[in-house]
C-alpha cells in the first residue's frame, strides 16, 4: 500500500483516529457516570457503553500492534480469536 504525503501508512493514521474517538469516548462516558448516578437504567446503559469502548479499544490497540510490526497477523488472528472466545464466555458477545 503505498503511504501518504507524509510517509504514514493511511491504515496507521486510521486507526490512530479511531483510538482517539475511543479515548475521548471513554473520557465522556467516564465523566457522565456520576452524573446519572440516581437513574439506574441511564447508569446501566453508560456501563454497557463503557464495556463496548474499552473492547473496542482492545481491539484498535491490537491492529495497531499488527500494523507497526510488533505482532503477525497470525497472532493478530490468534489474539482476536482468543479475545472473541473471552467475550463469550462473560456472555459480551452473542451469537445468533
Amino acid at each position: 500500500m503505498p503511504a501518504n504525503h507524509v510517509g504514514v501508512e493511511p491504515r496507521s493514521v486510521e486507526v490512530r483516529g479511531v483510538a482517539q474517538r475511543v479515548a475521548t469516548d471513554t473520557d465522556d462516558v467516564l465523566a457522565t457516570l456520576p452524573l446519572v448516578r440516581g437513574n439506574q437504567r441511564l447508569t446501566d446503559r453508560l456501563y454497557e457503553q463503557l464495556v463496548d469502548l474499552l473492547i473496542e479499544g482492545i481491539l484498535v490497540d491490537l491492529r495497531a500492534s499488527m500494523l507497526d510490526g510488533s505482532i503477525s497477523a497470525a497472532d493478530y488472528g490468534t489474539e482476536l480469536a482468543e479475545l472473541a472466545a473471552q467475550c463469550r464466555r462473560v456472555g459480551l458477545l452473542e451469537r445468533s
